[in-house]
């Protein structure tokens, strides 16, 4: 395998120094409907492509929903069956109380294969399991352990997260290598999806966001990036 764990989008692999480094941790943040789930999917879809065992755990999809929604993209047409697409409810009383044992068991049931086997885990999404657990210690506690056997099974991970509307972020980008940011700016011209690339351990990375747009092919970036220009707003009438 490369030495990177590509997302086979040119242009965010470059950015990236070369795409997600091997055997870490990585985060996709956002709020809700800004592209998280299609940006893993090409991770996902990139792994297969490569002949890589790829894991997708996906707590928000079920197997018919999913296979029409990301199974439609052209980037997962001849790759779509190899991944091993896993649909989950989290439940606390499985992993209660919270011990490395208890992730192990469960991972493994989950996975219905050893970790050592496992090149690519997407865990869509790590919000669910803190809502699940309702306890930020605990939330810390299994990221870690997860975070640890990753590193153990030689596993590149990439979780996906919720941003709030309001407040805090959770503490998982604490635990991570590298973080993604997505979200909605406001421009000139209306409205621009954007990412900024927040964390990537050994790697010079652009401070400015990077403009994308979700189209039939999935995701496209889009040439030079967007600055701020300050925080005045033109009052419209309706």
């Amino acid at each position: 395998m490369a030495d990177e764990a590509k997302f086979g989008i040119e242009k965010l692999d470059e950015l990236l120094g070369g795409g997600l480094d091997r055997y870490t941790e990585n985060l996709i943040i956002g709020r809700s409907g800004i592209g998280k789930t299609i940006l893993a999917a090409h991770w996902a879809a990139e792994g297969a492509r490569n002949d890589e065992t790829v894991v997708y755990l996906s707590t928000t999809m079920n197997r018919k929903n999913c296979e029409l929604y990301l199974g439609k993209f052209p980037f997962m047409q001849e790759v779509y069956k190899k991944i091993k697409w896993r649909f989950i409810r989290v439940d606390p009383k499985f992993i209660l109380p919270l011990t490395r044992e208890k992730i192990v068991q469960g991972l493994n049931a989950t996975f219905g294969m050893d970790g050592k086997d496992i090149d690519r885990v997407i865990f869509d999404s790590c919000t669910d399991l803190e809502l699940a657990l309702a306890d930020q210690v605990l939330y810390r506690r299994a990221m870690a352990y997860m975070s640890d056997l990753s590193y153990e099974y030689e596993i590149t991970s990439l979780w996906i997260e919720e941003a709030p509307m309001q407040g805090e972020w959770s503490s998982t980008k604490n635990i991570v290598d590298s973080v993604i940011f997505l979200n909605l700016l406001r421009t000139e011209e209306g409205y621009q999806r954007a990412m900024r690339i927040l964390k990537k351990y050994r790697t010079k990375i652009p401070l400015e966001w990077i403009p994308y747009d979700i189209t039939e092919e999935g995701v496209v970036i889009l040439d030079g990036y967007l600055v701020k220009k300050g925080y005045d707003y033109e009052y419209k009438r309706g």
